[in-house]
């Protein structure tokens, strides 16, 4: 917490890695099986240099995901419970439209685990938002009462038509009872967001999104775009890879550069993804 806060700040979209922690470059398994290589470096993704990095940044708390070939339900949990008052883990399922399968995953996850959200990747999992075969994880998740975090960026190259925003807004009319975060500013389609924010229970997590938009457009077209989408809409995220990654400290520089209230910036920082995970 900055000196002089009233609340939290909370990283709404963090990374780790199981041993070996040391690793060049991060592999992902896609759907079919196959490996994909992030263009990101990392030395060292370990959870003891991501509470020295949160120490560094005044972060109070970060929602880690799991993600396949990278950290598994199992070890995440391990994590949040050795690091409860810091850590919240946020789960993941190898194929979101087996129906079956992937409802019993996450209510291992949430039930025995103790995991609080539910990571999707519309990209990795070859999926789009707006299929109806995801509706049953969906129902389970907000019967479970936990957030869904939806990466919304055109990543691995190949899958941009399942990173449209618009299928968020199908989703959402067909389990109103959701509750969505929206990664990355929906980049490159963020203006797509001036309408969704309209239902309730979806909000937009920054990173490597607000940062690219104050780049091309100005600081003062991104603190405007966020008044548009409504301060109590937007959650602080970093996207957090590693000892290679800067992003935290610069999403919360941006934030402060703007002209909002010190209320407004602890919002953003914290309080709304607070609410949404009842801390």
């Amino acid at each position: 917490m900055l000196a002089g806060w009233k609340t939290m700040i909370i990283d709404s979209h963090v990374h780790i890695c199981e041993p070996p922690l040391n690793q060049e470059c991060v592999n992902a398994r896609l759907w079919d099986g196959s490996i994909v290589t992030l263009p990101v470096r990392r030395a060292d993704a370990s959870v003891d240099r991501l509470l020295q990095d949160m120490n560094a940044n005044n972060i109070d708390m970060a929602l880690v995901c799991a993600t396949n070939g990278v950290v598994s339900n199992e070890y995440l949990s391990k994590v949040v419970r050795e690091h409860s008052s810091r850590i919240v883990g946020f789960a993941w399922v190898d194929n979101p439209l087996d129906k079956r399968k992937s409802v019993e995953t996450l209510e291992t996850a949430v039930n025995e685990l103790g995991l609080r959200g539910l990571k999707l990747h519309p990209g990795i999992q070859n999926f789009s938002p707006a299929e109806p075969r995801i509706y049953p994880l969906i129902r389970k998740a907000a019967e479970l009462k936990i957030p869904i975090f939806i990466h919304m960026t055109p990543w691995p190259l190949g899958t941009f038509d399942n990173h449209k925003p618009e299928h968020v807004d199908t989703l959402k009319k067909n389990v109103p009872e959701a509750t969505i975060v929206v990664g990355h500013m929906a980049w490159q389609r963020f203006m797509d967001l001036l309408t969704l924010v309209w239902e309730s229970g979806i909000y937009v997590e920054t990173s490597n999104g607000l940062n690219m938009i104050a780049d091309l457009y100005g600081v003062d077209f991104a603190e405007r775009l966020i008044r548009r989408l409504g301060v109590d809409k937007v959650v602080f995220g970093s996207d957090w890879m590693g000892s290679s990654s800067r992003m935290t400290k610069e999403n919360i520089d941006l934030i402060n550069k703007m002209s909002l209230t010190r209320k407004e910036k602890e919002n953003i920082l914290g309080e709304n993804i607070r609410k949404v995970l009842e801390v």
